[in-house]
């Protein structure tokens, strides 16, 4: 008896794992994650900002292969299938977007600069407090028919496209993928694991207000000779990931009505 035990394969091991009886069983899984990523967006947009790190885990269970794992949505078969909606701002469509525009109203004048926070996947909002901060839009059509960003706006992606093509940019015009921030959040800031050391272009994201300064009201009433505008709040990359999870989000749920 002990012999037989002594071959037996240990718990928690490879050797002791079984395939899924069947694909109902993935599909509960898909409901409990998006179920997890709805509660934890809603607790973000009351306020509680820590939950990125929560969203970025679910998005990575959800979305992200590796040699010794595979995602959810890959074992079922939806990553290659699905079409993601995608409100990011990408730079090179945005530049040509603004281009058009600039030549339309203005023959011969181009762009000869860029603002950072331009392009990528948030907006100014206001905060609770009353000041500004850079927040995730929570809207399919981020921008008004008459807006020239709008042309710029992309139908929802491939997978590929969508999750690694480069959009996010810090003060530096270093730009992040929808891979780079949820894998480096997921992995290395909290989500999923704490790594002793950090990336260091995601942890300058992390503070970065990206040039940007707000004052309301008159400032000679609301200022002194001595202040200074403060500069926009709140975290980008937790913006950023709050955004990809209602992209994702939006994307499940369309596809969850048709099924």
């Amino acid at each position: 008896m002990s012999m037989d035990k002594d071959r037996e394969p240990a718990i928690g091991t490879k050797a002791n794992k079984a395939p899924r009886d069947d694909r109902s069983s993935l599909e509960q899984q898909l409901t409990r994650q998006l179920r997890y990523l709805d509660n934890s967006s809603a607790l973000f947009d009351k306020g509680d900002h820590d939950e990125a790190n929560r969203l970025a885990t679910v998005i990575r269970t959800l979305l992200h292969d590796t040699d010794k794992s595979k995602s959810l949505l890959g074992q079922l078969g939806l990553k290659s299938t699905l079409k993601f909606v995608d409100t990011g701002l990408y730079r090179e469509h945005l530049d040509a977007a603004m281009n058009e525009w600039i030549q339309s109203q203005h023959p011969g004048m181009s762009i000869c600069a860029i603002q950072p926070g331009e392009a990528g996947l948030v907006e100014i909002g206001i905060n609770p407090d009353g000041s500004a901060g850079w927040r995730a839009p929570l809207r399919e059509q981020r921008f008004h028919p008459n807006d020239p960003k709008s042309s710029a706006m992309l139908a929802p992606q491939s997978f590929e496209y969508w999750w690694k093509t480069p959009l996010v940019e810090g003060s530096d015009l270093k730009r992040f993928s929808r891979k780079n921030l949820v894998l480096i959040m997921a992995n290395q800031d909290g989500g999923a694991h704490v790594d002793p050391s950090l990336d260091r272009d995601y942890a300058n994201l992390c503070s970065d207000y990206l040039g940007v300064q707000v004052q309301f009201g008159d400032p000679d009433l609301t200022m002194d000779a001595n202040s200074e505008i403060p500069p926009v709040g709140n975290n980008v990359a937790f913006a950023c990931v709050r955004q990809i999870s209602f992209e994702l989000a939006l994307t499940l749920h369309r596809h969850i009505s048709r099924a």
